[in-house]
């Protein structure tokens, strides 16, 4: 586990630790659930939690944790690293989003009960594609992307970035 220095890439990195371990309960409800049928207990118990934990992560990676580093850090590692890089990391957000988007949207439309019929079996195909593509995203930035930023960056801008993100959150 990288130990960062400073405090937004500390912020990044838990919440990354976060969103894997939802992530993974995630996929071992899909795992255990056939993707013809809904789980029995989505509206109550461990399902609702997971969707209730959930939700708020998909949100936040999509309008938050994204947009900080879009605006903040990617155009600093492609100035002073490689634009290389970021842009990858700018078309995997661009691939994920909508999956995350729509899983959103089908967990808001399914509060009282679970999605049916072919809502389901799009959740239960868009959850696992999500597991697997935003856990790939993570482990990237996780071993490349921000332990060279901690590299790169300059102690001082730590205070205004870890502002310009709380600010974000809102």
């Amino acid at each position: 586990m990288m130990d960062f220095s400073l405090q937004i890439l500390r912020t990044l990195h838990d919440e990354h630790l976060a969103t894997i371990a939802v992530l993974e309960r995630l996929e071992g409800l899909l795992q255990r659930q056939n993707e013809k049928s809904p789980p029995a207990d989505w509206a109550s118990g461990d399902v609702a939690a997971l969707m209730n934990d959930l939700l708020p992560v998909l949100e936040d990676e999509i309008n938050h944790h994204y947009g900080f580093e879009e605006q903040h850090l990617f155009p600093r590692f492609a100035e002073y690293v490689d634009p290389g890089i970021p842009a990858m990391l700018q078309e995997e957000h661009e691939t994920i989003r909508p999956v995350a988007g729509r899983m959103v949207e089908i967990i808001r439309q399914s509060r009282e009960a679970a999605p049916s019929g072919d809502t389901w079996v799009e959740f239960h195909r868009l959850g696992l594609e999500l597991v697997e593509r935003e856990v790939f995203h993570i482990q990237k930035e996780e071993m490349g992307f921000l332990p060279a930023l901690e590299q790169m960056m300059d102690p001082d801008d730590d205070p205004a970035l870890s502002m310009a993100y709380a600010e974000m959150k809102g």
